[in-house]
């Protein structure tokens, strides 16, 4: 799901073009700083923070842990490390592991028509996310040229990835440019670091060339230009380059480590699970048998349609179906192998429906899923259905999981919901779009915080068990 922009105050984005420029820093403020039992803030962001004064939000606890004003310059999320140069600043991410990462602008704003060299200034600030410590501090001045029209923002600079095991990290990409003097000429460099939640260095790569600035990190590797056959993912840190079809390398990966990939669509051809690894297939769904449900529909001679959802860990989610047939069985599937792990409740498909919606609790043992004619709650360990959305309800589009067990969901004309994930019960309901309300929280560090951001606040609560 796309994450929602979590500015406190939508600030203004830049548009650069970088000339030249000074490194990238970072001001370290305990970069082994270790991850935090519970709200324990005592020299914090929430100790001068505002006090959260309005209702209750559903699966958190009562009181905000910490909280962070909207002052001169706002907090935002920041970017995400795996998109698209053109695509970057869509995506807005906060949780990493048990930190949050907010970013802010402090670029001075420019005059209409100014033609001097100014400095673009962005700031990431890690926090640890049970006491809103500052872990970790990323500092980033580049020069640009105000005339230009390409564009760079902090989001460009400051962003959320994983490393190379999968594992959550911080990455920034500094500019160290230098203008054009004598016979030499202009270079444009940028380094790519990443950094674990406490603030620890993982690694560090440069690259020199315009077309170098803003490429996608994924898995702790940048994915270089290339053409339509193969991409090379280059380590940062140093390693063996990776060199992957296309598609593989593009791919959103799934699974711990270098993760997994998919090609085909299930329908028209078969599915088949890529270890990104080595490119090589390891499953399709042409070696696995559906559930009896489905074979017992299957025409003879025809393979059963399949689609693929990630889930947790080295688990996905494999819908079968009969070959055209909107009638589909849930189940849990072990991504290295294709083995079913659990056969859940059946689903009807709705094929004109482009908008599939599953979302997992953090620990990867409940789902809820909307693929078109009512969402479906079930237990993915045991495969045991635990309600579905019935007739006379109201449509039910999931959102997000809380670890206490509590979802958040859309249902239509402008209200959104908290329901018991596991009985369907209503805990509550609030319109959406009202000044001053609070956003339900779309993601939680991995110690079970959630970021609530009203109008002019950010708050940060520990989860609570329905």
């Amino acid at each position: 799901m796309t994450k929602k922009h979590i500015a406190l105050v939508a600030g203004t984005v830049m548009s650069l073009g970088l000339v030249a420029g000074c490194g990238g820093g970072d001001g370290s403020a305990g970069a082994h700083a270790t991850k935090q039992a519970g709200p324990k803030a005592s020299a914090s962001a929430g100790s001068k923070g505002p006090v959260y004064k309005g209702d209750r939000v559903p699966g958190l606890a009562k009181q905000a842990a910490w909280s962070l004003a909207d002052k001169d310059e706002p907090y935002n999320c920041a970017g995400d490390a795996s998109d698209d140069a053109e695509e970057q600043g869509n995506d807005y991410v906060c949780a990493v592991g048990d930190a949050f990462l907010m970013t802010q602008d402090l670029s001075a704003p420019v005059e209409e028509g100014e033609s001097r060299p100014q400095t673009a200034h962005f700031v990431g600030h890690l926090f640890d996310a049970a006491t809103g410590k500052e872990r970790k501090s990323f500092d980033i001045k580049c020069s640009y040229d105000p005339t230009e029209g390409s564009g760079t923002s902090v989001y460009d600079h400051v962003q959320v990835g994983t490393w190379k095991d999968g594992s959550p990290a911080v990455l920034v990409r500094a500019c160290e440019n230098t203008e054009a003097s004598g016979l030499k000429k202009a270079t444009v460099k940028t380094v790519y670091t990443m950094y674990a939640p406490n603030g620890e260095k993982l690694g560090s790569s440069s690259f020199t060339g315009a077309e170098q600035t803003g490429l996608p990190v994924v898995r702790g590797h940048v994915l270089l230009p290339g053409d339509d056959e193969t991409r090379t993912l280059a380590p940062i840190g140093g390693g063996q380059n990776l060199v992957l079809p296309a598609a593989v390398a593009e791919a959103e990966p799934v699974g711990t480590g270098l993760g997994y990939a998919t090609e085909g669509d299930g329908v028209n051809e078969p599915l088949s699970v890529i270890d990104r690894g080595t490119g090589k297939k390891v499953w399709s769904t042409t070696d696995l048998t559906p559930p009896a449900a489905v074979a017992a529909k299957q025409e003879d001679g025809e393979d059963a349609d399949a689609s693929f959802y990630p889930l947790h860990g080295d688990r996905a989610i494999l819908v079968w179906s009969p070959s055209g047939s909107d009638d589909a069985v849930l189940t849990t599937v072990d991504l290295k192998t294709g083995r079913t792990l659990a056969t859940g409740p059946s689903v009807t498909l709705d094929i004109t429906h482009d908008d599939d919606r599953t979302v997992v609790s953090p620990d990867g043992k409940t789902a809820v899923v909307q693929y078109g004619e009512g969402a479906v709650a079930w237990d993915t360990e045991s495969g045991a259905e635990l309600w579905r959305q019935e007739a006379d309800d109201k449509d039910i589009e999931p959102l997000s999981i809380t670890p206490g067990g509590v979802l958040y969901a859309d249902l239509g004309d402008s209200t959104e919901a908290a329901l018991n994930v596991r009985t369907k019960k209503l805990l509550s309901t609030r319109g959406t779009g009202s000044s001053g309300t609070y956003d339900f929280p779309e993601e939680f560090s991995a110690d079970g915080y959630g970021l609530v951001h009203t109008q002019n606040a950010a708050f940060v609560f520990a989860s609570d068990t329905v």
